[in-house]
């Protein structure tokens, strides 16, 4: 669809749903789409046939026409936003990223850039405003936040991690905006609620590297960053990259780069080539 015909789509109705425990999602089926993102426990829901366990981190979205239900009782506490809209034809979930300018598929996970989370709560937040004046912003605010969701997903398509499991991709995400903070392996099992061995066995078979190893290679590539374009020392540079140990992140960006930091920076850094 051409650029220039990109029309927003149409706002209908939102708001967020919070339970305590044991919420069973009612029988339904809307003339309109419903995208629903879980942002605390977990979602059981059954969607044209097909059942999902939409957890934090995760959305779904519900096509026009298709009856959707709960088939299991959620346990403890559930929070999602919701949003119900209509489209005129620019929207689709396929995987020719070309074909809509809203695009991405019914079931996977939100970066944790936090742009979807924010982008929703505004669009919560607009839907309180007074109408009239609210009417044109929630159609746009909505289209915004489709909009991000395409571009998380044809991000995924350009760098191959569609094809990864939710949780690794989760994992990747989370380790990519987080990088410079000391964390182990267990730690970041515990957060997204898995044991560490089952984690990194995961990891390693969809990734083909390691968690820790994932994780070095981004922490060396700030390293260089750093090293060529800041004045700092190796153990600031290690400690501004989640390093919390000078000796390690030396012998790390030895194995990665075939050099010490302080060789690197001699070679490439503009200050010592002039």
């Amino acid at each position: 669809m051409d650029k220039k015909t990109l029309f927003p789509l149409t706002y209908e109705v939102c708001g967020q749903l919070i339970s305590l425990d044991g919420f069973w999602h009612h029988r339904r089926c809307f003339a309109s789409h419903v995208l629903i993102v879980v942002t605390e426990g977990t979602l059981y829901i059954t969607s044209d046939g097909s059942p999902y366990t939409v957890s934090a981190g995760q959305y779904i979205l519900l096509k026009a026409g298709t009856e959707h239900f709960g088939h299991r009782a959620s346990t403890g506490r559930l929070s999602y936003m919701w949003v119900h809209f209509s489209s005129d034809g620019s929207f689709g979930t396929g995987s020719d990223g070309e074909s809509a300018a809203y695009l991405f598929p019914e079931y996977g996970s939100v970066s944790v850039s936090g742009r979807v989370s924010l982008l929703f709560h505004q669009l919560l937040d607009l839907s309180l405003e007074e109408k009239p004046l609210a009417d044109n912003m929630l159609h746009y605010a909505l289209s915004l936040l489709i909009m991000e969701l395409s571009r998380e997903y044809r991000q995924s398509l350009k760098n191959g991690s569609h094809l990864f499991p939710a949780v690794v991709v989760s994992v990747m995400e989370w380790i990519k905006a987080n990088y410079y903070q000391p964390f182990t392996v267990s730690e970041l099992a515990g957060k997204f609620g898995y044991q560490a061995d089952y984690l990194s066995s995961l990891f390693k078979k969809a990734a083909g590297v390691s968690i820790v190893r994932y994780t070095n290679g981004i922490r060396i590539k700030s390293a260089k960053t750093l090293l060529l374009n800041y004045e700092l020392s190796i153990k600031e540079t290690a400690y501004a990259c989640g390093f919390s140990d000078e000796k390690y992140f030396m012998k790390v960006f030895r194995q990665s780069e075939g050099m010490t930091p302080t060789q690197y920076k001699k070679a490439f850094c503009k200050k010592y080539i002039n």
